[in-house]
């Protein structure tokens, strides 16, 4: 069931990237040896509780920063057991203000209760880095489900990665936010419902918690 939801999907968020934050090479002056880190408090994304089964996730993330080295732990509570959960780091263009959607959006382009992601991305923007286990982490990888951590059976999920950020998103980090989708609505043990517009399966594509990344050092 996930695998057919895998790496062919990722095609399909392509159109959510930021030009060319995913290529490497971008012209953007590094941070050379200047070591940062910022930190992110994931809340809930605000679904109709009706509608959702009243999910109530939490987290927090950690990205340590020297150049366009980066260091990410995610650790989040209250999710879908045993099931994998994509997570990115969302953003938009030059100095736009990005924020976690609000209940207003839950309604924007289908009138269901729920945020999905395409009716997020006016508020936290394009996917610009997936935070994948294994391989690669740009857009491309938004929903390959078979390469992203899987929530315990107590519906936690804890994970660590290193790897390169492009240039663009390593300048502008504070600017980003944490996303981290998937919800088993109707507790059946996969994600399924309505193809969506992204081509992926309604209860795989949808953000349950999001957080801003914030520089603390």
């Amino acid at each position: 069931m996930l695998r057919k939801y895998g790496t062919k999907l990722g095609a399909s968020l392509a159109v959510l990237a930021v030009s060319g934050l995913g290529v490497a090479g971008v012209a953007a002056a590094g941070h050379g040896d200047d070591k940062q880190q910022h930190t992110a408090t994931l809340g809930a994304v605000p679904h109709d509780p009706v509608a959702d089964g009243g999910s109530n996730v939490r987290g927090s993330a950690t990205v340590k920063l020297r150049g366009t080295d980066a260091k990410i732990r995610v650790e989040a509570r209250g999710l879908s057991p045993r099931l994998p959960h994509a997570m990115h780091i969302h953003g938009k263009d030059n100095a736009e203000v990005a924020f976690c959607p609000g209940a207003e959006r839950r309604n924007d382009l289908v009138d269901d209760g729920l945020i999905e992601t395409v009716e997020g991305l006016e508020d936290y923007g394009g996917i610009q880095v997936s935070l994948t286990t294994r391989g690669d982490t740009s857009a491309d990888s938004g929903l390959a489900l078979d390469r992203f951590a899987v929530a315990k059976r107590n519906g936690k999920l804890r994970y660590k990665r290193s790897f390169h950020l492009p240039h663009a998103v390593a300048e502008r980090l504070e600017d980003k936010h944490i996303v981290i989708h998937g919800a088993d609505l109707n507790g059946d043990g996969e994600y399924g419902g309505r193809t969506t517009a992204l081509g992926a399966p309604l209860e795989a594509e949808l953000p349950v918690a999001c957080g801003a990344l914030t520089r603390t050092r």
